[in-house]
């Protein structure tokens, strides 16, 4: 009888303890909520925490029927608007480098000349052509250090607009104003890269800076780790989520006027760096112009804390982590809520490198980016089913 109270009692206090740890500890720094998620994700009553994907079609470049269309390459960088057509980019074929597919997959039209005449792009390759749509399901595409070209979903221009030289890329906001990320280079600098993240008004003058990219400058001395110092970055319908490595795993969320609403932070498990990613680093640095900097380089003893994220169109947020995941050539993703909290984590495949990863969560579906075992790209149209 005593060892079954005992028992009752040791449940209850279990019980207890259990429930009202059933959320992460929310606290105030300087005016703004940051929300403390442990390592392991918390279980919302009502709250979906799992998906599976049901695959739809996939856009393939390695398809003739596509690769007859001019799309032999498909870029990393896409978008897809509100009635689920997906605008792909592609900079090899110079009279359309805008392809456009409806919901199914079935090809509407190119757009897009290259070129440096009116509505042209000049496209020098396909890491600098970026696709946005924007709260009227107009596309802007800029070209890195050019312009902005917008045009209708019927591929006509509606306007352009210079940008500033050192601008990488720039996408309007719901509210009017633009993101735009810069690349700004200083050789004699403590860093030699330091590249904000800001918004512009709709003049394109600078509001805010959100978030800036920091890259040490080893030809002054500094020593360089062995990993990229990405900056990520990911619009939702209400939020701008900005997060740089380098701060550990802390993701900021701004209203679009640049406002900071709240920090999402994070306990991780740190993953010793594979011998693989070393042997890839060192080789981008093999060229002899690199012959002063490659003794600066160095490998910490873990990798970051997460490579990059995206939002979808509620709130949630889907941050890749380097813990390899089920199947080979995956990651584990934290899921976040809209409210920044971790519910659930997911295996996933997706194409991803120094600058992010290729992947979008809208209208329902998951796009994603993959590289097959032949070279080419395609994009995969995925159903979610939230569990």
């Amino acid at each position: 009888m005593r060892k079954t109270a005992f028992l009752i009692l040791v449940s209850i206090v279990f019980y207890s303890c259990a429930t009202s740890s059933e959320a992460p500890d929310r606290i105030m720094e300087n005016g703004t909520e940051v929300v403390l998620n442990r390592l392991e994700p918390y279980s919302i009553q009502g709250e979906p925490s799992a998906f599976t994907l049901h695959k739809e079609f996939a856009i393939d470049a390695e398809d003739d029927a596509i690769a007859d269309l001019g799309l032999t390459d498909i870029g990393l960088h896409f978008d897809v608007d509100s009635e689920a057509n997906i605008y792909l980019t592609s900079y090899e074929y110079a009279e359309g480098m805008i392809f456009k597919f409806d919901s199914r997959g079935n090809f509407v039209r190119s757009f897009l000349r290259k070129g440096q005449g009116p509505g042209e792009l000049e496209g020098r390759n396909y890491l600098t052509l970026f696709p946005s749509v924007d709260r009227n399901d107009n596309l802007a595409v800029s070209d890195f250090g050019n312009k902005m070209v917008i045009f209708d979903g019927a591929g006509q221009m509606i306007e352009e607009r210079r940008i500033d030289s050192s601008t990488v890329s720039i996408s309007p906001l719901p509210n009017g104003n633009f993101l735009s990320f810069l690349s700004v280079m200083d050789g004699k600098s403590e860093f030699i890269n330091q590249n904000p993240l800001c918004i512009l008004d709709n003049q394109l003058d600078k509001v805010k800076e959100l978030d800036k990219q920091m890259v040490p400058n080893p030809i002054v001395g500094k020593r360089l780790k062995g990993f990229y110092y990405i900056l990520s970055w990911s619009v939702s319908d209400s939020l701008i989520f900005t997060g740089f490595q380098e701060r550990g795993y802390e993701i900021s969320a701004y209203d679009f006027d640049g406002n900071l609403v709240r920090k999402i932070q994070k306990e991780w498990k740190p993953v010793p760096v594979p011998e693989e990613h070393k042997k890839k680093f060192m080789e981008d640095f093999s060229a002899p112009i690199f012959d002063d900097i490659r003794g600066k380089i160095y490998f910490p003893s873990a990798m970051p804390p997460f490579h990059s994220f995206f939002a979808d169109d509620e709130g949630r947020l889907f941050v890749m982590t380097y813990e390899k995941g089920v199947k080979p050539g995956e990651f584990f993703f934290d899921i976040f809520d809209a409210e920044g909290v971790c519910t659930g984590r997911k295996s996933l495949k997706v194409l991803h490198d120094e600058s992010g990863i290729s992947a979008k969560m809208k209208n329902g579906r998951f796009y994603c980016l993959h590289e097959k075992e032949s070279g080419y790209k395609e994009l995969v149209v995925s159903k979610v089913i939230w569990e």
